[in-house]
């Protein structure tokens, strides 16, 4: 985890006062990264109920003030406004329903867990600015929502 960990922290910006969303947060360890990093909130969602179940022992155990929530990808609803929004993905399907919950202007962060190229998504879901960071773990694409 901890060299994907620093890619990712590379495609974030300054977390400081941020409302971060993470979609496929498993057990929990990128949430509490985000909250260390500094950001005022932060809510992982799964779809995977014994992952959830993992996090919000952790979160009981050590409380930092992240909530975890359990949803289908295919049916995530708008989880809020989040200026930042991390996804792990297999697919470029979901990319319109994991950033409805973003900001305008706000940063989305995606992990392509199987080389997916997200690029042709991401201008069709209305975002620019696109960057592409290689790792081995998964490819890391950031983007801004536009209007």
């Amino acid at each position: 985890m901890a060299d994907q960990a620093a890619t990712l922290l590379e495609a974030l910006p300054d977390l400081a006062g941020r409302a971060v969303l993470v979609v496929g947060c498993g057990d929990g360890r990128y949430p509490r990264l985000f909250r260390r990093e500094g950001a005022r909130r932060v809510v992982g969602v799964d779809a995977d109920q014994a992952s959830i179940a993992v996090a919000q022992r952790e979160e009981e155990r050590d409380p930092v003030g992240i909530s975890y929530e359990v949803h289908q990808i295919a049916r995530l609803p708008v989880m809020g406004a989040f200026d930042v929004v991390v996804a792990f993905l297999e697919s470029p399907a979901h990319l319109g329903r994991v950033a409805a919950s973003l900001v305008t202007g706000g940063l989305l962060v995606v992990v392509a867990t199987n080389g997916l190229n997200l690029e042709e998504g991401l201008r069709d879901n209305g975002f620019q600015d696109l960057v592409l960071r290689r790792h081995e773990s998964g490819d890391v694409h950031s983007a801004r929502k536009t209007g």
